[in-house]
């Protein structure tokens, strides 16, 4: 290891015959913190030459530190250099002004170094939001959510995925609030909904069908809105609620890709509207899950903030608990089944949509109905097959209950969001 840091001294050499001359103190000092503490910044007597020296030096040394680091990037670098590049701002703001070059750019090599750090820190929703919030440049704060979607990707802990989706509300907001780009926005929308999916993954008992009763009287009155239906459809639209008016046998409206965060469901993007003259609806829920309670808001420009609150009418938690047969394929699965759905016999249909491809589709059918899931997957995990339609209104939920040569059985339900139902179903 000595004989390969000393080797850089000679590189470092090199490098300090094309800067400023009165950078060679500086850069000796790096040189020793190498080799004697394996980091770049470890002598204050470097931010001393700093000082002293001119306005276009000390941008030539910011150019020095991002390829010494570029050629010996370790964790032990990337925390130093982001610990101590955030105590040379303000010198450099002080003396050069983040108008000039030389300040703007180590602001950005800040930044960059700020996303190596992320990569090997733990995930904590304060810092990550604070550092989101100082990212000097546009693609600063892209480049933060890409590192952390790439982080996200291999979270496994509950506690992590929350503060994740604490994040990305943050950093939605924010990114909307100074004008970013909208695909800065859906960077983040999109955070929350692959938390929430992992999330549903591991605590699925959010979705139900449940009553509900607003306060307010021309909210009730005008849209009839007596039930919410949560569902989850899957990775394309994660978490669904759908505000159900069963009386008019109508959804009222529609969420895509809700977030959860603890006992939390709450609008997460730009959502479906049903009506033209209700201006960008949002809602937030809390359910109490040992009363089997929710309590929320539905809120819109025109109407104001509605409360509601409501009852679990039934849930399909137990299926994810009944003792499925794990391991299976969608190929294994493939066939006609006869099933009840309430009190109705009908055929479930899984099928691919043609020969070669391995996108599938589902079917209920019988005399006096046809019901089409475009979108089906299944969890091999838990044995469970989720199908559901495009609209998102309707769902089925089914334990692969027994799985041999002479027979295939199911155990579930069937939410109809419309209608507001939710059925029981079970293989004849």
């Amino acid at each position: 290891m000595k004989l390969f840091l000393l080797s850089l001294v000679t590189l470092f050499s090199l490098n300090a015959m094309a800067l400023n001359p009165s950078l060679e103190p500086a850069v000796k000092m790096v040189e020793t913190c190498l080799v004697e503490s394996e980091v770049l910044l470890c002598n204050p007597e470097i931010t001393e030459v700093l000082k002293t020296v001119s306005m276009d030096a000390r941008g030539e040394f910011v150019y020095f530190l991002k390829d010494v680091l570029n050629k010996n990037e370790t964790p032990k670098t990337v925390v130093n250099l982001f610990e101590e590049l955030q105590k040379l701002v303000p010198l450099y703001e002080k003396l050069d002004g983040c108008d000039q070059w030389s300040c703007r750019d180590l602001k950005v090599f800040l930044g960059d170094v700020s996303i190596r750090y992320v990569k090997i820190a733990p995930i904590k929703a304060t810092f990550l939001s604070e550092l989101y919030a100082k990212q000097a440049a546009q693609a600063g704060r892209y480049g933060l959510l890409q590192t952390m979607h790439a982080k996200a990707a291999k979270v496994t802990d509950v506690a992590e995925m929350e503060e994740l989706i604490k994040f990305g509300e943050f950093a939605k907001d924010h990114s909307r609030s100074i004008g970013d780009e909208f695909y800065l926005y859906e960077a983040a929308v999109d955070l929350i909904k692959k938390m929430t999916v992992k999330t549903l993954k591991l605590n699925p008992g959010y979705e139900g069908v449940y009553s509900v009763e607003f306060e307010d009287s021309e909210m009730a009155e005008k849209f009839k809105i007596d039930s919410v239906v949560i569902m989850n459809s899957g990775e394309r639209d994660a978490l669904v609620v759908n505000f159900v008016s069963s009386k008019l046998r109508t959804t009222r409206f529609s969420f895509k890709a809700a977030g959860i965060l603890g006992n939390k469901i709450f609008s997460n993007q730009d959502v479906y509207e049903n009506r033209p003259d209700i201006s960008a609806p949002y809602f937030n829920i809390v359910l109490d899950r040992e009363t089997k309670t929710v309590k929320g808001t539905l809120s819109s420009v025109r109407l104001g903030k509605s409360i509601f609150k409501g009852d679990l009418v039934q849930s399909n938690a137990t299926v994810f608990t009944q003792g499925n047969v794990q391991g299976l394929t969608l190929e294994q699965l493939v066939g006609s089944y006869k099933v009840t759905v309430g009190n109705y016999p009908m055929t479930l249909k899984i099928a691919k949509r043609t020969a070669e491809r391995t996108v599938y589709e589902a079917s209920l059918v019988n005399s006096n109905a046809l019901i089409v899931f475009s979108k089906v997957e299944l969890d091999s995990t838990t044995g469970v097959l989720s199908l559901v339609d495009w609209k998102n209104e309707r769902k089925l939920t089914l334990g692969v209950t027994d799985f041999n040569e002479s027979a295939t059985t199911f155990s579930g339900f069937f939410f109809n969001g419309p209608l507001a139902l939710a059925l029981e179903i079970s293989s004849l």
